[in-house]
């Protein structure tokens, strides 16, 4: 897939949500897999606990479990950074990183409301949940995990001679690794890797490098890219 301006450009706007998130997953180390209570496709006795996903497509989406252990919660986001300690505030969830506020309100069945503010923010800003299953949640970190890899690519275009790199180096142990946050596989709790199981990916150069492939594959047998 030749890179065209029109992607380099929606892959660097990044909306002012996710930059919101990912500001409040820094101050934490990241952890992998999602074999973790809490998830499922109808609301438990919390209403606020759950996998969760929101926001558009893509590099748009924001993805969001909650689990509780006792009274504890935990909040790992886009898909499974912790996103600070969470407090419950009446019915609210409460994660205050003193960069950004966010604030969890259950809504109808199966809904929340994310509201994001700060000093960052000229006004809240809402974005609205739905619970899905962890196959449901894995399969939007795979498309998440692709505009991660993606974003990436074009950076790696940028700064080595207009090519994009050999397969080798788009891999967990490659040189694009060290360039971002690579991504994790949801489905086997391991980063992303090359191959044609759940959640992972094929990439290949095109054309001696000016152009790219890059295809993901979903719980369902499907795929996302080209």
């Amino acid at each position: 897939m030749a890179e065209s301006r029109r992607e380099r450009r929606r892959l660097r706007r990044g909306p002012l949500v996710l930059l919101a998130v990912v500001a409040a997953a820094l101050v934490a180390a990241a952890l992998t897999g999602c074999g973790t209570s809490g998830g499922g496709s109808s609301a438990s006795s919390d209403p606020l606990v759950g996998y969760w996903v929101g926001g558009g497509k893509g590099a748009q989406m924001t993805l969001v479990q909650i689990q509780k252990n006792g009274e504890t919660y935990k909040v790992l986001a886009n898909p499974d950074v912790p996103a600070g300690d969470a407090k419950k505030e009446g019915d609210t969830l409460v994660v205050d990183t003193h960069v950004v506020k966010l604030t969890f309100s259950p809504q109808a069945a199966d809904e929340l409301a994310l509201e994001f503010t700060g000093d960052m923010f000229k006004k809240p800003v809402t974005v609205n949940l739905s619970r899905t299953d962890q196959n449901g949640y894995a399969d939007a970190a795979t498309a998440y995990g692709l505009v991660a890899i993606r974003r990436g690519l074009a950076m790696w275009k940028a700064g080595a001679g207009k090519k994009y790199p050999p397969p080798g180096e788009v891999t967990p142990a490659g040189m694009l690794a060290k360039m971002i946050r690579w991504p994790t596989n949801m489905f086997t709790g391991q980063p992303m890797q090359p191959g044609t199981g759940k959640g992972d990916y094929t990439y290949a150069q095109l054309d001696g490098g000016t152009g790219y492939s890059l295809v993901a594959y979903l719980s369902d047998g499907s795929t996302i890219g080209k």
